[in-house]
This record gives structure tokens, C-alpha cells and sequence, in this order.
């Protein structure tokens, strides 16, 4: 009888490891880094820029059932972890392109509130298929950020 509780015991402990960290692991929005990013097409890079904003929306959902109240910035991920984001920050420090450059109004998301997402954006919407990085100079040379004839 010793010998069934115990197994039971144990099951029951190891149901309960396996749910916290599910649990948990729930919380936890995918993040990515401008290498894992910087071969994408734009239409990739548009689907993880869904996925890292829906992680982040779903995490929200689950602490708002677990504790009954919103976080102040209602689960939005900030600029540093957004793939456009991240990656437009790559393209700017490797093109030598400041901030100040490219948006003219103060926001918390100067990136996302730029010209140069907007024209970015654009350009990945009628050309899904190009590279990002590719969508990104183009959006710069258009802009006048950067020179036409810059070897990348």
C-alpha cells in the first residue's frame, strides 16, 4: 500500500513539475536577433513581426487570467524586441544612420513611427518576396539616406 501512494505521489509531483513549466513557458514571447533575421524575405519577416506581437499579446491574456489585471503597457513589446525594429536597427548602424535621421516627432517607438518604416513597409508590400535587407535599402536610397551606389 506504501508502495502505491508513493508512485502515486510521484505522478502527481511530476504532473504538477510539467504543468508550472508549461505554465510558465507560456509567459515567455519568442524574441529574435538581427542575424536570425537578416536573411528573411519581407514576407518572413512580416509573419515573426506577427508572431513576436501575438507572443506578446497570448502572454498578456495569460497574466491578466493568473493574477486579474493588465500590465501597464497592456503586453506590447517595446522597439527592442520587434523584428522590423530589429532589424531596421541592424541596417542603421551598419549604413551609419542615426535615429535622429529618420523620425521627426518624439514617440515610443521612433523606428515604427518613421518614414523610413513606413517606406520599408511599402516596399515589402509590393515586393513580398525580397530580401528585407534588400527592401530596407532601397527604402534608404529612396529616402535619402544612404548613397545609391553604397556596396553592402
Amino acid at each position: 500500500m506504501q508502495r502505491f501512494f508513493a508512485i502515486g505521489l510521484c505522478v502527481c509531483a511530476s504532473a504538477a513539475a510539467l504543468a508550472t513549466f508549461v505554465w510558465v513557458s507560456a509567459d515567455e514571447p519568442q524574441h529574435f536577433t538581427a542575424d536570425e533575421l537578416i536573411k528573411l524575405t519581407c514576407h518572413t519577416l512580416g509573419q515573426r513581426h506577427e508572431e513576436v506581437i501575438f507572443d506578446y499579446h497570448d502572454a498578456e491574456i495569460a497574466h491578466y487570467r493568473r493574477t486579474g489585471a493588465f500590465h501597464d503597457d497592456l503586453g506590447l513589446p517595446s522597439e527592442d524586441v520587434v523584428p522590423y525594429a530589429v532589424l531596421i536597427k541592424r541596417f542603421m548602424q551598419d549604413n551609419h544612420i542615426a535615429v535622429a535621421d529618420l523620425s521627426t516627432t518624439s514617440s515610443s517607438t521612433p523606428l515604427l513611427d518613421s518614414g523610413f518604416y513606413y517606406e520599408t513597409s511599402a516596399i515589402c508590400a509590393a515586393n513580398p518576396s525580397w530580401q528585407a535587407i534588400d527592401a530596407m535599402r532601397q527604402a534608404a536610397i529612396n529616402l535619402g539616406l544612404i548613397d545609391g551606389q553604397a556596396d553592402q
